[in-house]
C-alpha cells in the first residue's frame, strides 16, 4: 500500500507540474508579443497557424513523439517548450520533497502514516508555493529575454498566498514562522495603508499619474517591448515559441554560433527530462525508507541545472539589452526625484504601520483583546484541515510576509538609487519579493535576497567575457535564490551566525514574541 500511495502522489504532482508548465509556455510566448491568452483559445502553431490537436499537446510526450516538429508544417518546435514543462514539474517535485518526503521544513506534518496523511492537513501551503514558483518561473523566462516583469503573475501569487494561509492554521504550523502579535498588527495596519494608496492611485487620471509618479520602464509594462518584438516576430514564429535563444530571436555573439546555441537548448531540455525521471525514482525510494541519494543531492542537482541555464541564457546578445540600458540612462537624471516621490507616496503606509506598533506597545486592554482575536480558532466539523482553524492568524502571517518582503525591496531601491543616482532596483523585482514573502514568509525573502546578490554577482562574472551589455535581469536570479532558500531553509537558518541574526531581527526589531525561527 505505501508503494502505491507514494507512486500515486508523485505522479499526480508531476502531471500537475507538467500541465502548469504547458500553460506557462503559452503565457511566456503570448504576453511579450501582446497576444491574448483567450484568442485563439486553443494552442496553434505560430508558423502555419494550424490548431494543435489535443494528442499533440501532451506535455513532453507529444514533443518526443513528433520529434520536435509541427505535424502540419514540419517546422521546428522550440526546445524551450520541453524545458519549461520539465522545469515546472521539477520545481513541484522539489517542493513536495522538501515539505513531505525529505521533511526538512519545520511547521509541517511529520505523520508516520504516509504522504496522504501529511498532505491532508498541509496541502494549502504546498499549493501556495506551487503557484508562487510557477509564477516566478514564467516571469524569469520573460525577464531573461525582454527585461520586464508582469505584475499580474505576482498578484495571482499574492492572492493565493492570502487565501491558502487563511485556510492553513493546524497546530503543528506553530513552528512555521508566524509573526508575533505586534508584527501582525503592524502588518495589517500597513495593508490598510496600501489599500488607501491603491484607492488614491485608482482615482488619478493617466496625466496626473505621470506627473505624480516616475515613468514606468520596460521592466514594468509589457507594451514597452511590443515594438521591439514586432520587428523580430516573423523570424521568431519560424521557431515555435521563438524564445529558446537560438538564431530566431537573437543576434550572434561571435563566441557561440546559432546552431551551437540551438544544440545547447536541446541538451538542456533533454537533461531536464532525464533529471525529472531520476528525481521521481529517488524520491520514491526515499519515501519508502530505502537507501537512496540524500535530499541535499536531489535538490542540488536541479538547482545546479537551473543555474547553468540562467547563465547560458544571460550570454545571449539581444536587442532588448540595448533597449533597457537606454531606458535606464534616459531616466538617470530623474532617478533620485523618482524614488523620493515614491517615498512620499508610501508615507501613509509607514505612518499606519507605526500607529499599529504604538498601539500594541501601550499598556491597557487593547493588546490583550487584539491577541485573543488574532488567535481565536474555530473547529469545523471533523476535517483535518480545520481541527484548529484561526483565520486571522493565517491572514496576519501572509500580511507580515507581504509587507516585510516588499518593504525590504523598496528600502533597497530608494537607498541605492539615492546613492548611485540611477535606478538601482526595479519595481517588478519588488513585487516578486512581496509575493514570495506572502507565501513563503519574510525570513525566506531576507535570506533569498542575500543569496540573490551572490548568485547574480557570480553569474555576471561568468557571463562578462561573452556579453558586452551592462544589463542584468535580476528576476531569474531572484527566482533561483528564493527556491534555494525554500528547499534548504532549515539547514541555512541552523547555521549559528544566520540563526542569531534572524533572531535579533525577529525579537528586537520586529517585536516578535517567538524566540527563534529555527526548528
Amino acid at each position: 500500500m505505501p508503494v502505491i500511495e507514494t507512486l500515486w502522489w508523485l505522479f499526480f504532482w508531476t502531471a500537475l507540474g507538467l500541465c502548469v508548465g504547458s500553460f506557462l509556455n503559452v503565457v511566456i510566448y503570448r504576453l511579450p508579443r501582446d497576444k491574448s491568452l483567450r484568442d485563439p483559445l486553443w494552442s496553434t502553431c505560430p508558423s502555419c497557424r494550424h490548431r494543435i490537436r489535443w494528442y499533440d499537446n501532451l506535455p513532453i510526450l507529444s514533443y518526443i513523439r513528433l520529434r520536435g516538429r509541427c505535424r502540419d508544417c514540419h517546422g521546428p518546435i522550440s526546445p524551450r517548450y520541453l524545458f519549461i514543462e520539465a522545469a515546472t514539474a521539477l520545481v513541484v517535485l522539489l517542493l513536495l520533497d522538501a515539505f513531505f518526503v525529505g521533511q526538512v521544513r519545520a511547521g509541517l506534518s511529520r505523520s508516520a502514516f504516509g504522504l496522504t496523511d501529511r498532505l491532508s492537513s498541509d496541502w494549502p501551503i504546498l499549493a501556495a508555493h506551487v503557484v508562487l514558483f510557477a509564477s516566478l518561473l514564467a516571469m524569469s523566462a520573460i525577464d531573461l529575454e525582454h527585461y520586464w516583469v508582469d505584475v499580474r503573475f505576482t498578484n495571482l501569487a499574492v492572492a493565493c498566498g492570502f487565501f491558502f494561509h487563511t485556510l492553513w492554521t493546524p497546530v503543528h504550523s506553530k513552528e512555521w514562522f508566524r509573526p508575533g502579535d505586534s508584527l501582525a498588527v503592524m502588518s495589517l495596519f500597513a495593508l490598510v495603508g496600501l489599500f488607501l494608496v491603491w484607492l488614491w492611485l485608482s482615482t488619478r487620471s493617466p496625466a496626473q499619474l505621470s506627473a505624480d509618479l516616475p515613468e514606468v520602464g520596460p521592466e514594468d509594462i509589457p507594451d514597452s517591448n511590443v515594438e521591439l518584438n514586432d520587428a523580430a516576430e516573423a523570424s521568431s514564429e519560424a521557431d515555435v515559441g521563438g524564445t529558446d535563444g537560438g538564431a530566431t530571436d537573437c543576434e550572434s555573439t561571435g563566441e557561440v554560433s546559432a546552431p551551437a546555441r540551438s544544440r545547447l537548448s536541446q541538451l538542456f531540455a533533454i537533461c531536464s527530462v532525464a533529471l525529472l525521471v531520476v528525481l521521481l525514482i529517488t524520491i520514491s525510494f526515499a519515501n519508502l525508507k530505502s537507501e537512496t541519494v540524500s535530499h541535499e543531492i536531489r535538490a542540488g542537482l536541479v538547482l545546479l541545472l537551473f543555474f547553468i541555464v540562467i547563465v547560458r541564457e544571460s550570454t545571449v546578445h539581444r536587442e532588448s539589452d540595448h533597449e533597457i540600458i537606454s531606458a535606464i540612462d534616459e531616466e538617470r537624471h530623474e532617478a533620485r526625484g523618482m524614488v523620493l516621490r515614491e517615498f512620499v507616496m508610501f508615507l501613509p503606509v509607514v505612518c499606519l504601520a507605526l500607529l499599529g506598533l504604538w498601539l500594541m506597545r501601550e499598556d491597557g486592554g487593547f493588546r490583550e483583546r487584539i491577541s485573543d482575536t488574532l488567535h481565536f480558532h474555530f473547529r469545523v466539523w471533523n476535517l483535518d484541515l480545520f481541527q484548529r482553524w484561526a483565520p486571522l492568524e493565517g491572514l496576519s502571517t501572509a500580511a507580515a510576509g507581504y509587507v516585510l518582503g516588499g518593504a525590504l525591496g523598496w528600502v533597497v531601491r530608494i537607498l541605492f538609487t539615492l546613492l548611485f543616482g540611477r535606478e538601482a532596483f526595479a519595481t517588478g523585482d519588488i513585487h516578486m519579493m512581496a509575493a514570495a514573502g506572502c507565501v513563503a514568509g519574510w525570513p525566506v525573502v531576507v535570506l533569498g535576497f542575500v543569496i540573490t546578490t551572490a548568485l547574480a554577482l557570480a553569474g555576471w562574472l561568468i557571463t562578462l567575457p561573452y556579453k558586452q551589455a551592462r544589463a542584468l535581469p535580476l528576476g531569474p536570479w531572484l527566482f533561483l535564490a528564493l527556491l534555494v532558500t525554500t528547499v534548504f531553509y532549515e539547514p541555512i537558518v541552523n547555521c549559528t551566525l544566520i540563526s542569531r541574526a534572524l533572531t535579533v531581527i525577529n525579537v528586537l526589531i520586529l517585536g516578535n514574541s517567538q524566540a527563534s525561527l529555527a526548528a
